[in-house]
């Protein structure tokens, strides 16, 4: 059943945290999905969204943080230190991460990355943050699996199996050569059916459709609509694989460019009962 954020739930709400009842607020936030949380968070007031906030888990606050409205994301990470942060951006995934800390001013940025516990997801971040914003490159994820075209089937299972608690949704499983270029893509169904000894090279699917770190998100979103992609690998200039796009990055590009056009047409609007007074 679809969450809604009625008026009694809100009043509920309101009554628990005046009486400052963590136990009785988390009771009532429990079984909901973080976007629904972040939902609360932006619609009530900002005392009360950072009193719930500085409940919730590091993994939960990790979630809800990249759910919520900028303007709410802004007051609820300056409550918190730069040690605070690293700590919940150790649990995003590169892409969400590099959100998070791109809207930090610049001296705080280093200072959360000089805290993050992950030095590799440290390095993947301060390479994303050089990216431009409208790029595939600037929206990307890091979090991928792939495999060597000279691995065999069971080492493929091997692999997954050692990533899997990096990844939370595996979308692709990717086959590069020795230099890192993208070969193609293996599908689960031929990899779980056949025997372990098979060799990869004769089993994967060259035909994949790629990225590179340069192409406009619009056009990200226009070829992954196209042929109903739900993630898009990205290539450097040299073809290496270096990230995955997936439908919800997608999904937030698209929300981003309907707010622009409103926007845009509330600018026109404006202009032309300006121009009518001035008649």
């Amino acid at each position: 059943m679809q969450f809604e954020l009625t008026s009694d739930f809100k009043l509920q709400l309101k009554e628990l945290i005046a009486n400052v009842d963590d136990k009785g607020v988390m009771a009532l936030l429990q079984d909901l999905h973080e976007a629904d949380i972040a939902e609360i968070l932006d619609a009530i007031k900002i005392e009360d969204a950072k009193y719930i906030y500085s409940l919730l888990d590091e993994q939960l606050a990790a979630d809800v943080i990249v759910e919520v409205e900028d303007d709410v994301r802004e007051e609820l990470l300056g409550n918190l230190t730069s040690k605070e942060i690293a700590e919940q951006v150790d649990n995003m995934e590169s892409d969400d991460a590099t959100d998070v800390i791109a809207e930090l001013p610049e001296e705080q940025q280093q200072e959360v990355l000089s805290q993050l516990e992950d030095s590799e997801q440290a390095s993947d971040i301060v390479d994303l943050l050089n990216y431009e914003e409208d790029t595939a490159g600037g929206i990307m994820a890091t979090e991928l699996i792939s495999v060597s075209e000279s691995l065999t089937a069971a080492d493929c299972i091997n692999v997954i199996r050692t990533k899997a608690d990096e990844i939370e949704d595996v979308y692709a499983i990717y086959v590069v050569n020795e230099k890192e270029e993208l070969m193609g893509t293996l599908p689960l169904t031929k990899l779980v059916t056949c025997a372990g000894s098979t060799e990869i090279n004769n089993i994967y699917d060259t035909k994949v459709k790629s990225v590179t770190t340069s192409e406009d998100v619009e056009e990200v979103a226009n070829i992954m609509d196209k042929y109903d992609m739900v993630v898009m690998p990205v290539v450097d200039q040299l073809g290496r694989l270096v990230g995955r796009i997936t439908i919800d990055d997608i999904v937030d590009v698209r929300r981003e460019e309907e707010t622009e056009d409103v926007q845009k047409m509330g600018a026109v609007e404006a202009l032309e009962e300006s121009y009518i007074c001035l008649l």
